[in-house]
């Protein structure tokens, strides 16, 4: 008797989620904007604050090391050899990527609204997660932010350490050599501080409701 009442309980959830699911798909499809926050994730908050130390520690290190004017740089004979070169901080962007991806799947899985969307944005997704292409980044940014804000947040975070890695792999900013200027380790600095801060207090003010 017990196991027949879950059931039916279990049944009831369902055709819930697919009302659900199927009232958001109505929606988008009437041209309606769907703006989703996905519900506090304990552990999202967790290592959302892990990615963040381990990103700035990234970024001390390539200050630390690398040259202040272009000037400085010039005179590095053999760039590949330098500790700021872009061979040197390739597995290190590698490392914050993988953990950006394990961040954004965290987010899809929880989040109904993107389920609701189905196949087309999940193929996007996976075009950042999966292949890493930087330029799928500002399209996903508009359709993430009218579906669910949260997932739209970490996948900003995602093509930001992607933009960091191209940038160092850019011979017009570093001059041929691959090494950055302390400057540009600055900027990252800053700009991963506000991101994981408004990350942060959107989750936090979450937990507080």
């Amino acid at each position: 008797m017990q196991l027949s009442a879950q059931k039916d309980v279990y049944k009831l959830f369902l055709v819930n989620v697919a009302l659900i699911a199927v009232g958001m798909l109505s929606l988008a499809l009437m041209g309606c904007t769907i703006k989703v926050v996905s519900p506090y994730d304990d552990k999202l908050f967790n290592d959302t604050e892990v990615f963040f130390k381990k990103a700035n520690t990234m970024i001390e290190e390539g200050k630390s090391v690398s040259p202040l004017t272009d000037e400085e740089r010039s005179k590095i004979d053999a760039p590949v050899n330098h500790p700021g070169h872009l061979t040197v901080f390739a597995p290190k962007y590698d490392a914050l990527l993988l953990d950006t991806d394990a961040l954004i799947l965290r987010v899809i899985t929880n989040s109904q609204a993107i389920d609701a969307f189905g196949g087309e944005l999940h193929m996007k997704i996976n075009d950042v997660i999966d292949k890493s292409i930087p330029s799928a980044c500002p399209d996903l940014h508009t359709e993430l932010g009218k579906v669910d804000l949260t997932a739209m947040n970490f996948v900003d975070l995602k093509c930001s350490v992607l933009r960091w890695k191209e940038q160092h792999a850019d011979d017009s900013i570093t001059k041929g050599k691959k090494i950055l200027k302390k400057a540009n380790w600055e900027g990252r600095k800053i700009a991963l501080f506000d991101t994981i801060l408004a990350i942060q207090k959107a989750e936090g003010f979450k937990n507080n409701k």
